[in-house]
């Protein structure tokens, strides 16, 4: 099912909504439901995209008249449909690009799909910053890459020995072989890569992964052949960029390479009984080098009588090479470890998503009564299932950021929950401040006439700007700070909290129950109908 990542990314692409393909991958990775049809759903809400999945009963009438694109339910995981004339079905799918007959479409199509349709709303959460970090991490690999090649550049401009054909031919094909060899390594560490994915399409399996898994991938089980790959290659492209003189080892260690091509051709046609193209490339490239050094006579023949240079370039060589392995096999499994760390937080997120994880939980903590009239500052929906009675101080820094998040949260739950303030302050000189926020919240409610601005917007920027101002802030709002129920409003405030005994603020309570430590005030969107 790993899949659906690709399905997120391209589904978004095909509705021009503008996302970045980093944050998107990272939140489907994290996402508690991210291998289903609810999952992808959930997700695409957040994205601003309307959508709704419906069963189609007649496919082979029906399949036409789907507004493409849409997501299909297909065998056991999902496919991208973008396009679907008279006689065929164009998807995606493991992020390929797929066409089927519709006849051999339909029998693996399950008949449900998700339709969806994006307007000038729809947009990838916190876009802009996204953006920002995604265009910053270009401009960091690109320096990083330009300062390499430009190394490389002068390394070759300034050796002499780069007049000769056969050496440049031979750098060629070693970066060839490096390349091929970086996309080997992000198949083996499960990393995401069109280019890797489309040369291995070439033959009818679905990608290499098949091949590079098996236990014959690895030598005696520890260092696997693409890390022995790219070792091999980045040390030819070391030795002849800044030492040519190493040409002759180059060629010797190129020899002891072709037994082993001839293993991997007959392993994969006999054994596995199927190809990986980005391994046939590599073993053609083994070849080339070979040929090259036959061509142009690089294979050195004073080896045999014993010369002490070419086995000092030897013993130089074969160190840099192991050097190079043992350092990329010792590194992989750290360059892959946000990958592992996404996976464990999906699992936590899957296991914390769960209703009766959550409420079993919840039950355990600490309970204090609440009461839909405990306060007249609510926000949401008040007939809610799900509750949220949030103790909060209005010179609270924390309180400031909470209030935030409460604001996102109501966001991506459409106002569907209730959340209700109940006001403390640090000390009595301090209190006039909660009286005015009673005082903006009561003039809403028609009690006198409106503020000029909405209770949300107030708190909002109260807790943004208006802390510095105290008092004066709310002095244009023309509120009528006399009137009897805002003292009313304000006891009640301070009964709850002489009640509760509760000191620490913010306390963010869920249908009475204190949250617990290991759920954030953001996972409450997956319970806004449980019933509790």
């Amino acid at each position: 099912m790993g899949t659906t990542q690709n399905i997120l990314n391209a589904f978004l692409g095909l509705l021009e909504v503008k996302h970045t393909e980093s944050f998107t991958s990272q939140y489907f990775n994290e996402h508690p439901y991210r291998y289903n049809l609810l999952g992808l759903s959930k997700m695409l809400f957040d994205y601003g995209v309307e959508n709704g999945a419906t069963q189609i009963t007649d496919k082979e009438q029906d399949i036409s008249k789907i507004v493409t694109p849409f997501i299909a339910q297909f065998g056991g995981g999902f496919v991208t449909v973008y396009k679907v004339d008279s006689t065929q079905v164009s998807f995606i799918w493991e992020g390929v690009n797929h066409v089927l007959p519709i006849d051999k479409f339909i029998e693996s199509w399950t008949g449900v799909v998700l339709l969806a349709e994006a307007s000038k709303k729809s947009i990838e959460p916190d876009y802009k910053d996204h953006r920002k970090a995604e265009i910053l991490n270009i401009l960091k690999k690109s320096a990083l890459i330009s300062a390499l090649g430009l190394i490389a550049i002068l390394a070759y401009i300034y050796n002499t020995y780069y007049t000769n054909l056969g050496i440049s031919l031979l750098l060629t094909i070693n970066l060839a072989g490096l390349y091929i060899g970086w996309l080997l390594l992000l198949k083996q560490m499960r990393i995401q890569s069109r280019y890797a994915d489309k040369i291995c399409s070439l033959f009818k399996q679905k990608d290499c992964n098949n091949v590079l898994e098996s236990k014959a991938a690895k030598l005696f089980g520890i260092i696997s052949l693409s890390e022995i790959g790219f070792g091999y290659f980045s040390t030819n492209v070391l030795l002849l960029l800044f030492s040519p003189a190493s040409l002759s080892a180059i060629a010797l260690l190129n020899i002891l390479t072709l037994p082993f091509t001839l293993w991997s051709v007959w392993y994969q046609a006999v054994k596995a009984k199927q190809w990986c193209s980005l391994c046939l490339i590599v073993l053609a490239l083994l070849w080339a080098v070979f040929l090259i050094n036959i061509i142009f006579g690089y294979i050195p023949s004073p080896v045999i009588s014993g010369d002490a240079v070419i086995y000092f370039q030897l013993i130089v060589a074969g160190s840099i090479y192991i050097i190079l392995v043992l350092g990329l096999n010792i590194l992989a499994p750290k360059l892959n470890a946000d990958k592992k760390i996404q996976s464990l937080q999906q699992s936590m997120n899957s296991l914390k998503a769960n209703e009766d994880v959550f409420s079993a939980l919840l039950k355990k903590q600490p309970y204090y009564e609440t009461d839909d009239c405990d306060s007249i500052i609510r926000f949401g929906n008040p007939n809610s299932k799900l509750r949220l009675t949030v103790f909060s101080n209005p010179y609270c820094n924390p309180c400031a950021k909470m209030h935030q998040r409460i604001e996102e949260l109501l966001k991506k739950t459409n106002n569907g929950i209730s959340v209700q303030y109940i006001l403390s302050s640090f000390s009595e000189n301090l209190n006039a401040t909660n009286k005015y926020l009673i005082a903006a919240c009561q003039a809403e409610h028609n009690l006198w006439p409106l503020p000029k601005r909405k209770i949300a917007q107030i708190f909002s920027d109260w807790f943004e700007k208006g802390k510095a101002l105290k008092d004066d802030y709310f002095k244009d709002m023309g509120l009528d700070m006399g009137n009897q129920a805002i003292e009313i409003e304000f006891q009640k405030h301070e009964e709850w909290k002489q009640s509760t005994q509760l000191k620490a603020t913010p306390t963010v309570l869920v249908n009475g129950y204190k949250l617990p430590e290991s759920y954030r005030i953001e996972d409450l969107r997956y319970f806004t109908n449980l019933d509790l």
